[in-house]
């Protein structure tokens, strides 16, 4: 099964992304907005894919002294400057195309230890995201 059969299943899903240019109070709210996610897309003025916030980037971000034994010297500037979302964001994002398996999926996933991927277009605009649980629905046993 290929991840386009899935997607009209997902068509009214919205999906919790944010303008690169944001301000991290926009993250948060957006965070707070898509409790049921762990990430938020950081997205260009024309929704292609740039990066993700986690919930723990954000959390080491605005908590550092909660998390000064995992925050290394160097962030420690980038914590001091950044004021938004395109500062905070990882750009080594995990994405897939709607041609994809739904195994070669949930391998990319299980891969880089992500719950949830966009999936996108050949310009990398987000078409929809899928999470692991929306996966499981779908997998077919070799």
């Amino acid at each position: 099964m290929k991840i386009h059969d899935i997607m009209p299943q997902l068509k009214n899903r919205e999906i919790p992304a944010v303008p690169h240019h944001s301000d991290i109070q926009q993250v948060i709210a957006t965070m707070v907005r898509f409790p049921h996610t762990r990430l938020v897309y950081v997205v260009d003025a024309d929704n292609r894919l740039c990066g993700t916030i986690t919930v723990g980037s954000l959390l080491r971000h605005l908590f550092p002294y909660h998390y000064s034994s995992k925050v290394h010297g160097r962030g420690i500037l980038r914590n001091i400057t950044a004021a938004q979302a395109d500062h905070i964001m990882d750009k080594a994002t995990v994405y897939a195309g709607p041609d994809e398996s739904v195994d070669a999926v949930l391998k990319k996933m299980a891969q880089s230890g992500v719950k949830e991927i966009a999936i996108v277009d050949e310009q990398r605009r987000i078409l929809t995201d899928i999470t692991a649980i929306d996966l499981l629905k779908y997998y077919e046993p070799r």
